[in-house]
């Protein structure tokens, strides 16, 4: 591991190795050239000035050169900076995304709870003294008590299931959930919760699988279809799949 540490210490940049080279032979010519060519001892009885132009003009290729090879080193640090940056931003993303859906989540146990209680009020409206009678009040306090904390979705099904015995009388299915001004109310209420559920979904939701399982696999998800269906703003059908709802049934009949 030491061995691997040291090896990655001195593993030298192939500019900075090229430009040792480069600058070894420069001054090795250089060397040449004073003391075999121009004499040593020629060049040390030139003028002052002379000599500082020699060595100006020997040595400012090679600033040139390490000019530049700093500069393609800069550009090099740049770049790992940058990349280091724009891993850390993404991570950061990540880690706030991943908060947001936890948030989210917390706030789907508590609106599940809120839809439930509205499909509950719904139903009693429905199935109630003032409805069909299905249901007597105490029946209804009882089964909310034992539900309320525990399943949710209790009574978002059992209108799942008063739908569905409605589901081939368009009349019967918009008088179940637009008959009263109470049910509207209700259904109103319902919608306009799951919306804003549905809208928190998104902002985390990066690829759909959220929005899909509240909408399609879920209890609540499939009442906010249903209704929506019975209001005539959903042509699908939430049972069948297929397009057709009460308002055009009720266009033909009359």
């Amino acid at each position: 591991m030491n061995d691997h540490a040291a090896e990655e210490k001195f593993n030298l940049d192939w500019r900075i190795v090229f430009g040792i080279s480069v600058s070894t032979i420069w001054i090795g010519a250089g060397l040449f050239y004073l003391l075999v060519i121009v004499g040593g001892t020629n060049f040390v009885y030139l003028p002052t000035a002379d000599i500082g132009s020699f060595l100006e003009g020997a040595f400012a290729p090679l600033a040139f050169l390490w000019l530049v090879i700093g500069h393609f080193m800069q550009q090099k640090e740049i770049t790992a900076n940058t990349m280091a940056i724009s891993l850390q931003e993404k991570s950061a993303r990540r880690l706030e995304l991943h908060s947001q859906r936890d948030s989210y989540f917390k706030l789907l146990n508590l609106v599940q709870g809120q839809l439930g209680s509205i499909a509950a009020f719904q139903y009693m409206s429905v199935c109630g003294p003032t409805g069909t009678s299905e249901i007597s009040n105490d029946e209804f306090a009882e089964q909310r008590a034992r539900t309320d904390n525990t399943d949710h979705a209790w009574f978002v099904r059992k209108m799942i299931g008063v739908a569905l015995r409605n589901m081939s009388e368009p009349v019967a299915m918009r008088d179940v959930f637009l008959g009263t001004e109470v049910r509207e109310r209700h259904s109103r209420n319902y919608l306009r919760t799951f919306e804003k559920l549905l809208e928190n979904a998104k902002s985390v939701d990066t690829d759909d699988m959220i929005c899909d399982a509240l909408l399609y696999g879920s209890a609540v998800g499939m009442l906010y279809r249903i209704i929506r269906h019975a209001s005539g703003e959903d042509a699908l059908n939430p049972f069948t799949g297929l397009a057709g709802g009460p308002v055009e049934l009720d266009h033909q009949e009359a």
